[in-house]
């Protein structure tokens, strides 16, 4: 395996450094943090793991912001959406792609998909979406994980996707928006959990 950085400028005045790891495969899966949680944070941080061991190649993209330790406003999103195309163009093109987001990344990486008209060689792995996010679940195919206590996504927004032919949907009980729980142990219980539903996500998307 080789892990090189792709250098690119930002909007916020400072380089963005994203990860790219190859094991010369066909399928690239890319990590899409959150808007305060970053690829570094477990949740992400295991699912790359994961996606390695399955012999995907990685690219963990990081934003402009966070690179700059600058705050971000929801008016930046379109900037944030922009320079992520750049860094999926700056790739080889792949055959399969494994978009895997967290919170705010589910708005980037489902708006990359349509926007970059890669939809039909994607699945996704959504990590405690937002409301913004539906209209992207509903038209692709992959993973839903959500907290059953998360306040950004209520039993209302999970309603609207349980019937989807293409998504699989998976509740945490008593998680919030960080898929943890009331103790350490028991969220590092619900983790272990939550991982075994990527190895059903890695296995289900590289069968299709």
């Amino acid at each position: 395996m080789s892990v090189s950085s792709i250098m690119m400028s930002s909007h916020w005045g400072r380089e963005v450094r994203h990860k790219y790891l190859v094991q010369e495969s066909k399928v690239l899966a890319v990590v899409f943090p959150g808007q305060n949680y970053s690829a570094e944070r477990s949740l992400l941080d295991y699912a790359g793991k994961v996606a390695a061991e399955y012999g995907c190649d990685l690219l963990i993209l990081e934003y402009g912001y966070q690179s700059a330790r600058a705050g971000f406003k929801r008016e930046e999103l379109d900037i944030v959406v922009e320079e992520c195309k750049a860094a999926l163009a700056a790739v080889p093109e792949y055959e399969q792609l494994l978009f895997i987001s967290k919170s705010m990344g589910t708005v980037i990486a489902g708006r990359l998909a349509a926007e970059m008209g890669v939809q039909k060689k994607t699945s996704h792995l959504y990590l405690t979406p937002i409301a913004e996010t539906l209209p992207w679940i509903q038209q692709s195919r992959g993973s839903v994980i959500y907290g059953g206590s998360d306040p950004m996504f209520s039993g209302q927004y999970a309603a609207e996707i349980s019937g989807l032919h293409n998504i699989r949907v998976y509740r945490i009980d008593d998680a919030n928006h960080a898929l943890e729980v009331g103790s350490v142990n028991e969220s590092l219980a619900v983790l272990l959990v939550i991982i075994n539903f990527y190895h059903e996500f890695f296995r289900d998307a590289l069968q299709g």
